[in-house]
């Protein structure tokens, strides 16, 4: 195809860009930088994403960073979405529906489940209670959804999760005797969202437990009960979000462990493996154990 074909798509998905070069020139595949083949277009993340001593006059097409210098490559797709610039360009015309049965081989749906047009199904699932799947959601395999749950439209279920059972909380008598609390709520998930593999999503003891639309949960992950995540949240491998925890619009949770009831606010940020054991502000940055707000040292 020609680079113009890119460029096009680009514009049609209102990414930004700024070319140079010649629009008509050919690429053909796609590949890394690292093992670049000639006659694709390739990503340059940053500088030191550069293989040393590669000679860039040899790339037929680099989709490139801001802060990226691309030498003497001839054709330069430069765009502040590098990433999303790339990724979707190759989607888009390299990426293949997979053909897979609407439903896979020793999957159970009760009676009461609502699919939504263009539902798939893997192999070894079980839908089970009160449960309505929007349009062109794809649940994968050993998928198990009970009791009250909602998933909106154009989601993407991995393999292994697990969700709608009751969470973890009890009652305990004066001997330390604990009896679990029974749970009457379920599982909203809004659309556009990603539930990674074996991730558990518990209901909510009363009302339901919230993802909203646009949340990104990667493998490994544990939402508690009753918890809520605005719209936009992304929540990294693993990451344990205990119960009532509130989550912002766009937070960012980043292998962390959350106590039960925090608020954390939206926009913000908390680093790598950090413990937040209380509210983290809107816009904030939180690291460590305990977590607490993140300032760089003065030089």
């Amino acid at each position: 195809m020609k680079i113009l074909d890119i460029l096009e798509y680009l514009k049609a998905e209102h990414i930004p860009f700024a070319f140079s070069g010649d629009a008509e020139s050919w690429v053909e595949g796609f590949s890394s930088l690292t093992r670049y083949k000639p006659g694709s277009f390739t990503w340059i993340k940053a500088q030191k994403n550069i293989p040393e001593n590669f000679d860039l006059s040899q790339l037929s097409l680099a989709v490139v960073s801001e802060e990226a210098d691309p030498g003497a490559a001839p054709n330069v797709i430069r765009t502040p979405e590098s990433k999303r610039a790339f990724f979707a360009a190759v989607e888009h015309f390299y990426g293949q529906e997979e053909n897979r049965p609407a439903i896979g081989q020793f999957t159970y749906i009760s009676p009461k489940v609502k699919l939504g047009k263009n539902v798939r199904i893997g192999h070894n699932c079980t839908l089970d209670g009160d449960i309505t799947i929007g349009d062109n959601t794809v649940i994968w395999n050993n998928v198990v959804i009970m009791n009250r749950v909602t998933i909106g439209k154009d989601c993407n279920i991995h393999s292994g999760a697990v969700i709608g059972h009751d969470g973890y909380a009890y009652t305990e008598d004066e001997d330390h005797k604990k009896t679990m609390v029974k749970h009457f709520g379920g599982v909203t998930v809004g659309d556009q969202v990603l539930i990674g593999e074996n991730v558990c999503i518990s209901r909510g003891t009363i009302d339901d437990t919230i993802l909203e639309s646009g949340v990104k949960i990667d493998a490994l992950g544990h939402i508690a009960h009753n918890c809520w995540l605005e719209e936009d949240t992304a929540m990294l491998v693993p990451c344990s979000v205990s119960g009532s925890v509130h989550v912002g619009r766009n937070g960012y949770l980043a292998g962390n462990i959350i106590r039960n009831q925090c608020t954390i606010g939206e926009n913000a940020f908390v680093g790598l493996g950090a413990v937040v054991v209380k509210d983290v502000a809107p816009g904030e940055t939180v690291v460590g154990n305990p977590a607490k707000p993140f300032t760089r040292k003065k030089d």
